[in-house]
C-alpha cells in the first residue's frame, strides 16, 4: 500500500532537507574548517537562445513511458541535431539551439521485444524563444541541461581525449608500465557530473583513470594455451564478463562470450544486407590484416539504436582488456608504479584537476575527415566563446566541521584507546572446546599458532583451552577436511564452539572457498582459515592478536562499544547487494540486536538473473527481513521490540532512486504496522567529492622537503601577480562533517569523513537520508560517525557504519566464495568475518 507521504504523481519523495544550525551541535569541536572542494564555477558571458518545440508521437506510446520515448530520442538524435543543432528533450517538448518555423516529421523504429514498430516523431514549429541567462542557469533545471550539454560538446571537440561513457582519457598522456610480470598502458582521465547544491549549481571534476593491457586478448589466449580444450572453460570464466579496447576506435566493450569452435574465416555475420566473412570485413572495409586465421571469436551482447538485440563479433589480436589481471595486482613493483599515478597527495590532486581548465580551452582543432568534412571544425577555445561558456576555480572556500571522537570502553567500562594494541574486551568469548585441522608437515606451525593465541589471549582476559588436535595427510584434499570435520561438528554433534583450519602456503582460494561453503552454507558452524604465511612473519603475536578479535566476535564477543548516548531501543540495518556468480545478485543484510550495535541478526536472498520478478524480489526480500529482524530483536530484549530503526542502504545510486519506490513502501508499511519510527539513508562511498583542509603562506613540516621544489605549483595560476598566496592542501582530521555548502540544495545529505588518511588523498563518505519519519535529523551525523568505530573485524574507524560493512562482507563471502545464502544455524553473530 503506497503512502502518499512517500509518493506524489508515482514518484518518490525524498525528504527535504532540515534546518540544522551547527554551532548548536555540541558534539562539534569549536569553529569551522575551510575547506576546498574539486568543484568549479560556471561562468555564461552571454545570453543563449533556446528554442521549445512541443512533440507527440505516432503510435501513442503512454503518457508516462518515459522509456520508449528516451529510445525514440536516442534513435533519431542525429536527424534531431542535424535540423536543430544541439538539443534534449525535457516533458513533452524538445529544446534546440536553431530556430525552426516549420513542422517537421521524424520517422524512425524500434524493436521491442523482437517486435518492429514505426513511430513518427512530430515536432511543432517553435513555441517560444527562451533566453538562458547567469541567473536562469543558478535556478532553472532546463538551463543546467542545456549547460550540460554544451560542456560535453566541448570536451568532444579536443583532440586529445578519448571518451568511455562518462569518462575521457587524455590519449595524449598516456603511460608505458611495466615490470618482469606485466605490461599495461594507463591513461590519465577525468569525470565531470553537475552538483545542485545550498550555493547552486557547479561542475564537479573528478580524477579517474583508465588502465589497458599492453598485450592482446590474443596473447592472453596463447599464454593460457586455448587451442587446449581442458583449458576453456577457466579461459571463458575468467574473460567473459571483462571489458576490453579495440586498436582501431575509442569505444569500450565488455566480453559476452568466446567461441572457441569459430574463426575470422568461418565466422558471418550481417552487414549491409548482405551476409560477410569476418575476415573480409576487418580486410576490405577497415583495412586491418588479420594475422591468426585460426584464433577464436570474441562475442559481445548488445542493444541498437531501436533497442533491438545484437550480437557483435571481434578478433582477439585487435582487443586489449581493460583492468588489472589477478597477478598483476598482486605484484607489487607494478602496484607501487601504478600509485605514482593514482596515490596522489593533496597538493598532486588539486594541480591535476585543474589541468581540466586547459581542455575547455584548447585551441587545437580536430582534423577534418570524411564524416564531418561538410561541418565547421571548432576548437574547444572556439567552442567556449561561440557559447559564451567560461570554466573557473571556485574562489571561496566551503565550511567544515570536526565531530568529536567517541569515548569507546571495554570490559569494566574502562577507556579503550583504539590504537591500543591490547585491551580487556568488552564481551569475551573463551575458547574451551574446539578443533584445530593442520597438515603433517605444519605440525610446528600449528603449535606455535596456539602458543601464540595463548600468550595473546591474556592481554584481552580470553581463556584459551588446548584444542582437539586433528592432524590430516600433506596431500588430503579438501574433501577430506570437509569429511573429517563432520566427524567432529555438525550431524548433530554440538561438542566444539568452531573450528581453525591452519593451511599451507600452497592451498589457493578454491580450497578456502570449499571450507567456507562446508562451514557457513552447508553445515552451519563457525570457522577460521590462518595461513602459515601469516604466523611465519616476525609480527606474529600482532597478527594472533587481530586474528583473537576476528574469531571472538564470530562467537557473538565484541572488542568495546561506545558511549551511548542515544535514545535505547534503536535497531541499525545495513543492506548491500553484489553480483553471485552463476546465480544472479545477492543482497545481503544485517541488523543490531543489542544495545551495544555489536550483536546481529543476517540473512541473504539470491536472486536468479532470469527471474521475471527480479526488481520485485529484491524489495520484498528486505521488507520480510526487516520483519524477521523485528522478532530477534524482540528475542533478544524480553520481547521489547525496537522503537526506532535506521537503515543503512548501499549499492542504490541517487540516480537510481526510482528503483527504491517499492522498498521504501514496504519498509514504510512494516514499521507503520509495527508503530516504529524509522530513517532510510543511502550511502555511496564512491562519491565523487574531495575536500581538503587549506594553509595559506606557509608550510608544515612534513611538507616543507617534499615540496620545496615545486612552490610555483601552488601559486594559483597569475604569473602578472607574484604576490598570490601560496597554498597548500591537507587531508582533513578524522570526524571532518560536511553539512552544508556543497550539499544538495533539495535533499538530506551530509558528508563524513572518518578516518585519518596518510598517504594519498581521502574520498568522504555521502549520507543521503532519503526517507523517514524519525525525529533524529540533528544527531543522525554523529550517531553515523560513532558506528564507524565499532566494526568487529577492524581496529579503528572504517568509512561506513558497522552495520554496513558487515553486509559488505557478508555479499562479498557470497559472491566470491560460498556462492550460496548463509546456513540457518548462523543467523546470529558474525561467522562470515
Amino acid at each position: 500500500m503506497k503512502s502518499t507521504s512517500i509518493f506524489k504523481n508515482d514518484k518518490i519523495q525524498f525528504l527535504q532537507k532540515p534546518e540544522i544550525n551547527p554551532e548548536e551541535l555540541d558534539y562539534l569541536e569549536k569553529g569551522h574548517k575551510d575547506v576546498y572542494a574539486n568543484l568549479f564555477e560556471i561562468k555564461i558571458k552571454k545570453n543563449l537562445k533556446l528554442y521549445q518545440y512541443p512533440f507527440s508521437v505516432f503510435p501513442d506510446i503512454g503518457e508516462g513511458d518515459y522509456r520508449i520515448r528516451n529510445m525514440l530520442f536516442k534513435s533519431c538524435s542525429k536527424n534531431l541535431k542535424k535540423i536543430y543543432g544541439e538539443c534534449f528533450i525535457s516533458g513533452d517538448s524538445l529544446y534546440g539551439m536553431n530556430k525552426i518555423e516549420e513542422k517537421q516529421i521524424i520517422k524512425c523504429k524500434l524493436i521491442l521485444k523482437n517486435n518492429p514498430t514505426e513511430y513518427f516523431l512530430e515536432l511543432q514549429k517553435y513555441a517560444k524563444e527562451k533566453i538562458i541567462s547567469e541567473k536562469d542557469f543558478k535556478i532553472d533545471p532546463l538551463a543546467k541541461q542545456f549547460i550540460e550539454i554544451l560542456i560535453r560538446d566541448i570536451l568532444h571537440s579536443n583532440p586529445k581525449l578519448e571518451f568511455y561513457k562518462g569518462l575521457f582519457v587524455l590519449k595524449t598522456e598516456k603511460k608505458a608500465i611495466s615490470t618482469k610480470n606485466a605490461q599495461i598502458i594507463f591513461y590519465p582521465g577525468f569525470t565531470t557530473s553537475f552538483m545542485e547544491t545550498d550555493k547552486g549549481n557547479y561542475l564537479n571534476v573528478t580524477l579517474k583513470n583508465k588502465i589497458i593491457q599492453k598485450d592482446t586478448i590474443l596473447d592472453y589466449l596463447n599464454e593460457n594455451q586455448y587451442y587446449n580444450k581442458n583449458n576453456q572453460e577457466d579461459i571463458a570464466k575468467k574473460l567473459i564478463g571483462r571489458s576490453f579496447k579495440v586498436s582501431y576506435s575509442k569505444r569500450n566493450y565488455k566480453i559476452y562470450d568466446i567461441l572457441f569452435n569459430r574463426n575470422p574465416t568461418n565466422q558471418t555475420f550481417n552487414y549491409e544486407g548482405g551476409t560477410v566473412k569476418l575476415i573480409d570485413y576487418y580486410q576490405n572495409i577497415k583495412k586491418l590484416k588479420i594475422k591468426d586465421k585460426e584464433q577464436p571469436i570474441i562475442v559481445v551482447k548488445t542493444k541498437g539504436p531501436q533497442d533491438e538485440e545484437r550480437m557483435l563479433y571481434f578478433i582477439p589480436e585487435l582487443c586489449f582488456l581493460a583492468g588489472l589481471e589477478d597477478h598483476e595486482v598482486k605484484d607489487k613493483d607494478l602496484m607501487k608504479q601504478i600509485a605514482k599515478y593514482t596515490k596522489l597527495n593533496p597538493n598532486e590532486r588539486v594541480k591535476n584537476t585543474n589541468k581540466f581548465l586547459k581542455l575547455l580551452n584548447d585551441e587545437k582543432k580536430i582534423e577534418k575527415n570524411d564524416e564531418n568534412k561538410n561541418e565547421e571544425i571548432l576548437s574547444p577555445k572556439e567552442k567556449s566563446e561561440k557559447y559564451g561558456i567560461e570554466v573557473f576555480p571556485v574562489k571561496e572556500s566551503f565550511k567544515a566541521y570536526i565531530m568529536k571522537e567517541p569515548t569507546l570502553i571495554g570490559a569494566k567500562n574502562q577507556k579503550i584507546n583504539i590504537n591500543d594494541r591490547v585491551f580487556p574486551v568488552l564481551e569475551k568469548v573463551n575458547m574451551i572446546n574446539w578443533i584445530c585441522l593442520y597438515e603433517k608437515n605444519n605440525y610446528y606451525e600449528a603449535d606455535n599458532l596456539y602458543k601464540t593465541l595463548n600468550k595473546a589471549s591474556k592481554g584481552f582476559g580470553i581463556k584459551i583451552n588446548e584444542p582437539e588436535w586433528i592432524e590430516m595427510p600433506n596431500k588430503a584434499n579438501h574433501i577430506d577436511w570437509t569429511t573429517t570435520v563432520d566427524d567432529y561438528i555438525g550431524k548433530g554433534k554440538s561438542k566444539y564452539s568452531f573450528a581453525l583450519f591452519l593451511l599451507g602456503n600452497d592451498k589457493n582460494e578454491k580450497f578456502y572457498s570449499y571450507l567456507k561453503k562446508h562451514s557457513l552454507c552447508k553445515n552451519g558452524y563457525v570457522s577460521q582459515v590462518v595461513k602459515t604465511k601469516s604466523i611465519q612473519k616476525k609480527g606474529a603475536m600482532s597478527v594472533c592478536s587481530k586474528i583473537l578479535l576476528q574469531i571472538n566476535a564470530k562467537l557473538r564477543g565484541s572488542s568495546y562499544q561506545f558511549i551511548n548516548k542515544y535514545p535505547k531501543n534503536i535497531m541499525v540495518v545495513g543492506v548491500d547487494s553484489s553480483h553471485v556468480k552463476k546465480k544472479g545478485r545477492g543482497i545481503a543484510m544485517v541488523a543490531t540486536i543489542n544495545n551495544n550495535y555489536t550483536d546481529f541478526y543476517n540473512k541473504e536472498d539470491i536472486i536468479k538473473e532470469d527471474d521475471d520478478l527480479n526488481i520485485g524480489r529484491l524489495q520484498l526480500c528486505v521488507k520480510s527481513f526487516i520483519e524477521e529482524a523485528i522478532e530477534a530483536y524482540k528475542k533478544n530484549n524480553n520481547e521489547n521490540k525496537p522503537e526506532k530503526i535506521i537503515i543503512y542502504r548501499q549499492g542504490v545510486s541517487l540516480q537510481q532512486k526510482e528503483f527504491l519506490k517499492i522498498e521504501i513502501g514496504q519498509i514504510d508499511e512494516v514499521c507503520k504496522n509495527n508503530n516504529i519510527k524509522y530513517y532510510y539513508i543511502l550511502v555511496n562511498t564512491k562519491t565523487t567529492f574531495k575536500f581538503f583542509e587549506m594553509d595559506e603562506n606557509e608550510y608544515e613540516e612534513e611538507y616543507e622537503e617534499e615540496y620545496e621544489e615545486k612552490e610555483e605549483e601552488f601559486v594559483e595560476d597569475n604569473e602578472e601577480n607574484e604576490n598570490k598566496s601560496k597554498i597548500v592542501y591537507y587531508n582533513p582530521e578524522p570526524g571532518l562533517l560536511v553539512i552544508d555548502g556543497v550539499t544538495n540544495r533539495n535533499f538530506f545529505e551530509f558528508y563524513i569523513q572518518p578516518q585519518k588518511v596518510n598517504e594519498g588523498s581521502a574520498t568522504p563518505t555521502c549520507f543521503h537520508v532519503a526517507y523517514g519519519n524519525l525525529k533524529f535529523a540533528t544527531k543522525i551525523p554523529k550517531f553515523t560517525f560513532d558506528l564507524c568505530y565499532i566494526y568487529s573485524n577492524w581496529q579503528g574507524t572504517i568509512r561506513v557504519p558497522n552495520v554496513i560493512k558487515a553486509a559488505e562482507k557478508l555479499s562479498k563471502m557470497t559472491a566470491k566464495y560460498t556462492f550460496e545464502e548463509l546456513n540457518s544455524k548462523l543467523k546470529l553473530g558474525q561467522a562470515y568475518l
